[in-house]
Protein backbone atom coordinates (compact mmCIF):
# COMPACT_ATOMS: atom_id res chain seq x y z
CA UNK A 1 0.00 0.00 0.00
CA UNK A 2 1.32 3.45 -0.59
CA UNK A 3 2.17 5.32 2.50
CA UNK A 4 -0.50 7.62 3.47
CA UNK A 5 -0.10 11.60 2.51
CA UNK A 6 -1.82 13.05 5.63
CA UNK A 7 -1.52 12.67 9.21
CA UNK A 8 -5.06 12.30 11.46
CA UNK A 9 -5.53 14.44 14.76
CA UNK A 10 -7.13 13.19 17.37
CA UNK A 11 -10.42 15.03 16.85
CA UNK A 12 -10.23 13.33 12.78
CA UNK A 13 -9.91 10.35 14.27
CA UNK A 14 -12.55 10.22 16.84
CA UNK A 15 -15.52 11.32 13.82
CA UNK A 16 -13.80 8.74 11.30
CA UNK A 17 -14.63 6.08 14.63
CA UNK A 18 -17.66 7.52 15.10
CA UNK A 19 -19.03 7.68 11.53
CA UNK A 20 -17.42 4.26 11.11
CA UNK A 21 -19.60 2.30 13.68
CA UNK A 22 -22.35 4.49 12.35
CA UNK A 23 -22.09 3.46 9.04
CA UNK A 24 -21.55 -0.23 9.68
CA UNK A 25 -23.91 -0.42 12.07
CA UNK A 26 -26.69 0.84 9.21
CA UNK A 27 -25.11 -0.15 5.91
CA UNK A 28 -22.72 -3.27 6.42
CA UNK A 29 -19.11 -4.33 6.47
CA UNK A 30 -18.81 -3.93 2.24
CA UNK A 31 -20.55 -0.67 1.79
CA UNK A 32 -18.97 0.73 4.50
CA UNK A 33 -15.31 -0.29 3.35
CA UNK A 34 -15.80 1.17 -0.01
CA UNK A 35 -17.00 5.02 1.71
CA UNK A 36 -13.96 4.50 3.73
CA UNK A 37 -12.08 4.47 0.77
CA UNK A 38 -13.12 6.42 -1.12
CA UNK A 39 -12.38 9.28 1.85
CA UNK A 40 -8.43 7.63 2.31
CA UNK A 41 -8.63 8.58 -1.32
CA UNK A 42 -10.01 12.11 -0.94
CA UNK A 43 -7.65 12.57 1.40
CA UNK A 44 -4.52 11.46 -0.66
CA UNK A 45 -5.66 13.50 -3.47
CA UNK A 46 -6.08 16.62 -1.40
CA UNK A 47 -2.52 15.99 -0.10
CA UNK A 48 -0.91 16.02 -3.30
CA UNK A 49 -2.96 18.72 -4.94
CA UNK A 50 -3.93 21.20 -2.15
CA UNK A 51 -2.13 24.14 -3.67
CA UNK A 52 -4.43 24.23 -6.61
CA UNK A 53 -7.77 22.90 -4.59
CA UNK A 54 -11.11 25.55 -3.96
CA UNK A 55 -10.81 25.17 0.04
CA UNK A 56 -14.14 26.22 1.02
CA UNK A 57 -12.89 29.42 3.21
CA UNK A 58 -17.00 29.91 3.81
CA UNK A 59 -17.25 27.05 5.55
CA UNK A 60 -14.15 27.28 7.81
CA UNK A 61 -15.86 29.53 10.48
CA UNK A 62 -12.89 32.17 10.42
CA UNK A 63 -10.47 29.70 10.57
CA UNK A 64 -7.73 28.72 8.14
CA UNK A 65 -8.73 25.82 7.90
CA UNK A 66 -9.85 24.03 4.44
CA UNK A 67 -12.54 21.70 3.21
CA UNK A 68 -13.17 19.32 0.94
CA UNK A 69 -16.00 17.34 0.04
CA UNK A 70 -16.03 13.54 0.04
CA UNK A 71 -19.05 11.95 -0.53
CA UNK A 72 -21.77 13.38 2.22
CA UNK A 73 -18.70 14.38 4.76
CA UNK A 74 -15.93 17.39 4.71
CA UNK A 75 -12.59 16.30 5.19
CA UNK A 76 -11.10 19.47 7.53
CA UNK A 77 -7.21 20.18 6.66
CA UNK A 78 -4.44 21.75 6.94
CA UNK A 79 -1.48 21.94 4.56
CA UNK A 80 1.68 21.10 6.34
CA UNK A 81 4.52 20.71 3.81
CA UNK A 82 4.45 20.17 0.17
CA UNK A 83 2.14 16.64 -0.50
CA UNK A 84 1.10 16.01 3.20
CA UNK A 85 -1.72 17.44 5.04
CA UNK A 86 -3.43 17.18 8.78
CA UNK A 87 -6.40 16.19 8.59
CA UNK A 88 -7.98 17.89 11.29
CA UNK A 89 -12.04 16.71 11.18
CA UNK A 90 -14.73 14.96 9.10
CA UNK A 91 -17.79 16.53 9.21
CA UNK A 92 -20.97 15.47 7.80
CA UNK A 93 -22.25 17.79 5.41
CA UNK A 94 -25.47 19.58 5.89
CA UNK A 95 -24.29 20.32 10.15
CA UNK A 96 -23.50 23.67 10.67
CA UNK A 97 -19.53 23.50 9.94
CA UNK A 98 -18.62 27.15 10.75
CA UNK A 99 -20.48 26.55 14.00
CA UNK A 100 -18.53 23.21 14.76
CA UNK A 101 -15.51 24.82 13.57
CA UNK A 102 -15.04 27.74 15.89
CA UNK A 103 -16.39 25.63 18.40
CA UNK A 104 -13.39 23.31 18.10
CA UNK A 105 -10.67 26.14 16.61
CA UNK A 106 -8.53 25.95 19.92
CA UNK A 107 -7.97 22.75 20.33
CA UNK A 108 -7.45 22.03 16.84
CA UNK A 109 -4.65 24.64 17.20
CA UNK A 110 -3.05 23.16 19.86
CA UNK A 111 -3.01 19.69 17.93
CA UNK A 112 -1.65 21.34 14.79
CA UNK A 113 1.59 22.63 16.81
CA UNK A 114 1.76 19.35 18.00
CA UNK A 115 1.92 17.51 15.05
CA UNK A 116 4.64 20.51 13.19
CA UNK A 117 6.49 19.47 16.25
CA UNK A 118 6.56 15.94 15.92
CA UNK A 119 7.54 16.66 12.06
CA UNK A 120 10.24 18.65 13.32
CA UNK A 121 11.16 16.60 15.77
CA UNK A 122 10.99 13.18 13.12
CA UNK A 123 8.79 11.64 14.94
CA UNK A 124 6.50 11.93 11.80
CA UNK A 125 8.23 11.43 8.51
CA UNK A 126 7.14 12.94 5.44
CA UNK A 127 6.76 11.13 2.20
CA UNK A 128 9.54 11.76 0.29
CA UNK A 129 9.40 14.09 -2.55
CA UNK A 130 9.17 12.35 -6.03
CA UNK A 131 11.26 13.94 -8.46
CA UNK A 132 9.96 13.60 -12.30
CA UNK A 133 13.08 11.61 -14.16
CA UNK A 134 14.30 13.42 -17.10
CA UNK A 135 12.60 12.35 -20.55
CA UNK A 136 14.84 11.71 -23.37
CA UNK A 137 13.39 11.81 -27.07
CA UNK A 138 14.72 9.71 -29.63
CA UNK A 139 16.45 11.60 -32.79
Amino acid sequence: MRRKSYVLTARAAADLHEARAWSRARWGGQLTNRYFQDLHEGAQYIAQRHASIRGRHELAGGTSLLLYPVREHYLVYEPLAPGIIAIVAVIRQGRNIPAILQKWAAPIRRELIEIRGRIERREISLPARRVPKPRYRKK
